[in-house]
């Protein structure tokens, strides 16, 4: 029997109880950022007000809807859930350096550290973070720099051992069409993009979708002037004593790093879910703004304030529910995707994945219309060679099935499904030599079904 798999959410099963449970962490997370923003600028009037429009406007922005209605990007709201309150209890801990609760306020930022670190391999960054915090917006005179180093250390080695771990479990993955065809200048230009993407979708929420094609080498210098002129700019806040700016700038950048380090390994390069947990801290300057000008201003001010913020929230909203009407259904959002894209390399994940949806809302016709197209874009690309295959054999087509998995194995040579299908097919055709090639490969690759079927029949591999 010939294995599908795709890497596509299909959701024609409705599993409201998954969406609702996402939604709920989304809310409470936006009650975190409130919450931490309150704690940062120590919870007085102007704070709730501004803070309060600051987790609104993070909890309504168009840029959630991948993570929240993405049922596999949980990983992220649970990140959240842990991490805002392992922050918020380092701050407790950090004000009560000499009271006898420190200790537990420290116990339970670790704990609560170690699910969050649990929950996204991102939150290994947490100790910078917090050494961020010591560095520029807590007052601890009396701690000397070897001490705030040193109550680090448990977050450190508990970063250390999940980093080692999951570089040792996880798979080599196919590298990203946008990241697999940079270079010369555009391997180091093309890091200060994504660095900076995620903060112009925040300030532009248009265009938004599962899946960004590659820029110019234009777009990649345009990249690295802006991170050079927002780093230049709140490095000179700072020197005028407004060390919040900076803080907000480093913390985005910080929690955005491991993404740009993983383009060596051919993670996608830019995605909206890599906004979730990065510009928290961007919502909170925000907020700390708006009560900072609530503080100073007159009653006619703090009504425009209100206003304009309220008005943003509006907006904001209006476009998530845009948004999350294309990411109803793995259909949906696939369909939007390729409308109004390029048929080029860049998407051909998208006509992949789409083609998938299709075949799993029983609609064999349809996906194999877009699995052609996908060939026609990509023809080297092995996992739509291997998902036509399997939908050519469905309908019959043994002897084109064949070729699309040979073809498959040639564009990646450790497909092993490619190859266990391509067994079971040849020994459907007689062609036993062939098929117990193929069937051996496959087991060397990894696939227990094709070292079982080779173990009953009596050959070795």
């Amino acid at each position: 029997m010939l294995s599908h798999a795709s890497d596509v959410a299909v959701w024609g099963y409705r599993p409201l109880g998954h969406h609702l449970t996402n939604v709920l962490l989304h809310s409470v997370n936006a009650a975190w950022v409130f919450l931490l923003g309150l704690a940062l600028l120590r919870a007085r009037r102007p704070a709730v007000i501004g803070m309060a429009f600051a987790a609104l406007l993070f909890a309504v922005h168009p840029l959630r809807a991948e993570s929240v209605s993405w049922i596999s990007d949980r990983k992220d709201l649970l990140c959240v859930f842990f991490l805002l309150p392992a922050v918020a209890a380092y701050l407790r801990y950090a004000s009560a350096r000499e009271s006898g609760y420190a200790a537990r306020w420290y116990a339970a930022s670790f704990a609560l550290f170690a699910l969050a670190a649990l929950s996204k391999l991102i939150a290994v960054m947490t100790p910078f973070l917090l050494l961020l915090l010591d560095w520029l917006w807590l007052y601890r005179p009396r701690t000397s720099r070897a001490r705030l180093l040193l109550e680090k250390v448990p977050f450190f080695l508990v970063s250390l051992i999940l980093a080692i771990v999951s570089a040792g479990l996880s798979p080599a993955g196919k590298k990203a069409y946008a990241v697999a065809h940079l270079t010369g200048a555009e391997t180091w230009l093309y890091p200060f993009h994504s660095l900076t993407f995620s903060l112009v979708k925040t300030l532009l929420p248009i265009h938004l979708g599962p899946i960004y094609p590659r820029v110019g080498f234009a777009w990649e210098v345009l990249g690295l002037a802006v991170f050079l002129t927002i780093t230049g700019i709140c490095a000179w806040q700072a020197r005028r004593g407004r060390n919040g700016v900076l803080l907000a700038w480093l913390a985005y950048l910080l929690l955005l790093i491991p993404n740009v380090a993983g383009l060596s390994s051919g993670m996608q390069p830019v995605a909206d879910r890599y906004s979730y947990l990065s510009t928290i801290s961007l919502f909170v300057l925000l907020g700390g703004f708006i009560a900072s000008a609530w503080a100073a201003g007159s009653v006619r001010r703090r009504l425009a304030i209100g206003v304009a913020s309220g008005a943003l929230v509006v907006i904001l909203a209006g476009l998530s529910v845009t948004q999350i009407a294309r990411w109803k259904s793995s259909v949906t959002l696939w369909e939007y995707a390729i409308a109004g894209a390029p048929a080029q390399r860049d998407y051909a994940d998208a006509y992949l994945n789409l083609g998938a949806a299709y075949a799993e809302s029983h609609r064999p016709a349809d996906a194999r219309r877009i699995l052609e197209r996908a060939r026609e874009i990509d023809p080297s690309n092995a996992e739509v060679l291997y998902n036509l295959g399997v939908l050519v054999y469905l309908n019959g087509d043994r002897e084109r099935a064949v070729r699309l998995f040979q073809d498959a194995t040639r564009a990646d040579p450790r497909h092993a499904k490619a190859f266990f299908n391509l067994a079971v097919i040849l020994d459907e055709l007689g062609r036993d030599e062939e098929a117990v090639s193929a069937m051996r490969q496959a087991a060397r690759l990894g696939s227990r079904d094709a070292q079982d079927a080779l173990t009953s029949r009596g050959f070795s591999w």
